[in-house]
């Protein structure tokens, strides 16, 4: 569905001549690497394009947080246009959903407000929307714009969240704007990804009184009294002063409740702890994709990328099994059976031919895995169904049957 609704072709992906995915990540590496340092911005990109981004350039052995390294930074452009939607009412022009609610999808919402936007999921059409939408926040919304750029480095954000020191926060959910004043209670500073902080309409010293049982029920009350804010996904959060310039004044009553929570450490921690524990544990990662959070690569392995990628596809294949890592080892096998395969031995070749046939024909449901060819052919049902669906179910139909008659015999990879 997502090739019909962009308008991409299967040849447009694996066609003739075009450079391979490794190639692709190098060259947006270089790019990157050039133009920084930067604030990097999209328009629901920290939700999405980011995680993706992330995971191809960790794939390819280049390093995946790039817009966060390096005195690199990165904003969202839809979050603050919600966010304006609440603090600037008449900034901008809304679209409706289907159910009456104010509606925030790019290719409705910037022709609405002023751009020509007849090639809507077009990549470029795309990034000059939200140049666009961008370029007037800075204008409509200067406070709220000049705000998030100066707290996009992770330092800002923590110097924003000081332990102890109230602030406002402003979120967007599927019910509308959720507008709160909250209070940093953990105090470790940017040695961790995301700030715990406790609402202040909460009545915590309260709270503290309470027995385990009654206060974990407390503490899993929806709304949640203690949120989790990442640090370095461009939350919005305003200090005092910057929430007076939006005339929004915080109440006497939960200046009290901010001095308690200041004033008792202990139970803070103990807060913390508890809600540690409240959490799901995550489940332990099966296939090597899942596994890009299991560590960082060792000085040694981070300079045996590097030389990876100086040198050509017989030196990077000698390389291969000197990864101290085996995520690595096995990605670097990747790379070079995809570009090189025959600098790999014939039983490797034939360990990854059968891996990516068991891949393909493989019966699971999990959307959070890989693409098989029956999930495949499920959605593509519904491409030819909808309207103009039928060409180009074709060129995708014929695609798939070829990677089927490539990959269909997972025995015909063993070695012989």
């Amino acid at each position: 569905m997502a090739l019909k609704v962009t308008g991409v072709t299967p040849s447009m992906l694996d066609g003739e001549g075009l450079p391979s995915f490794y190639d692709m990540m190098s060259e947006i590496r270089h790019r990157m690497e050039a133009w920084g340092p930067a604030v990097y911005v999209g328009y629901n990109s920290i939700r999405f394009d980011e995680p993706l981004l992330q995971r191809a350039f960790w794939q390819t052995l280049h390093p995946p947080y790039l817009t966060v390294t390096n005195n690199n930074s990165r904003m969202d452009i839809l979050p603050l246009v919600q966010a304006a939607s609440h603090l600037y009412p008449g900034a901008f022009q809304y679209p409706l959903t289907p159910r009456g609610r104010t509606g925030f999808k790019l290719d409705q919402l910037a022709p609405l407000n002023g751009f020509s936007h007849e090639n809507a999921h077009d990549a470029l059409a795309d990034v000059e929307a939200t140049i666009h939408i961008a370029c007037l926040l800075a204008e409509r919304c200067p406070e709220l714009w000049q705000s998030s750029v100066h707290s996009s480095p992770k330092s800002a954000m923590v110097s924003s969240l000081a332990f102890g020191k109230p602030v406002l926060i402003v979120e967007y959910f599927m019910n509308g704007p959720s507008v709160w004043w909250g209070q940093r209670i953990d105090q470790r500073g940017s040695n961790t990804s995301a700030a715990s902080i406790a609402r202040l309409e909460v009545d915590w010293p309260s709270v503290f009184s309470l027995e385990e049982e009654s206060l974990l029920r407390q503490l899993s009350a929806s709304p949640k009294p203690i949120r989790q804010i990442a640090l370095n996904k461009a939350p919005i959060v305003l200090d005092e002063d910057a929430a007076r310039q939006f005339d929004i004044q915080i109440d006497p009553s939960l200046l009290q409740v901010s001095h308690a929570l200041a004033s008792d450490e202990d139970a803070c921690t103990r807060m913390i702890d508890l809600m540690e524990n409240l959490g799901e544990p995550w489940p332990e990662p099966e296939h090597l994709e899942q596994r890009i959070f299991d560590g960082f690569p060792s000085r040694a392995d981070n300079e045996k990328m590097e030389a990876f990628h100086r040198g050509d596809w017989a030196a990077r294949s000698r390389l291969v099994r000197e990864f101290d890592d085996t995520r690595f080892r096995q990605l670097a096998q990747r790379l070079v059976y995809c570009s090189a395969p025959e600098r790999l031995s014939e039983t490797e070749r034939a360990s990854i031919g059968s891996a990516i046939s068991e891949r393909l024909f493989a019966e699971h449901e999990d959307d959070k895995l890989w693409r098989t060819l029956q999930a495949a052919r499920r959605e593509l049902h519904e491409v030819r169904s909808s309207e103009g669906g039928e060409s180009v179910a074709l060129e995708i139909d014929n695609w798939l049957n070829a990677i089927e008659q490539q990959f269909e015999n997972a025995d015909r990879y063993k070695p012989h």
